[in-house]
């Protein structure tokens, strides 16, 4: 079993090796600066990005995507979160949750 001190150490990593992310716009891809990182009261890891799409339409974001200090992919996710107007954005919030269980024969590995 994995202790708390190293269940803590994935939890630092994970803090501290994101570096930028991205959001996506139909079928083009936008760069967003990383604005907050925090440790939630339950334990989870949260990053936090503003999403602002320069567009006087509405527009619909369908994909984010959090990058490493090394410019590898981290985490993905589809999306489908529509925007009315240049004036309003959305700051989006990935949560990790880190933790360890154990596995039992004949248990679900989901």
């Amino acid at each position: 079993m994995l202790t708390e001190s190293a269940i803590e150490g994935y939890k630092l990593h994970t803090e501290q090796v994101i570096s930028h992310a991205r959001y996506r716009l139909g079928e083009t891809w936008h760069d967003a600066q990383i604005s907050r990182r925090e440790r939630m009261a339950d334990g989870r890891v949260a990053i936090y990005f503003p999403i602002i799409p320069q567009a006087q339409e509405e527009v619909t974001i369908t994909g984010v995507q959090l990058y490493s200090k090394d410019g590898k992919l981290w985490a993905e996710k589809e999306e489908d979160i529509k925007v009315k107007s240049v004036q309003e954005g959305v700051l989006y919030r990935f949560t990790f949750d880190l933790h360890e269980e154990e596995y039992e024969e004949g248990q679900d590995n989901v």
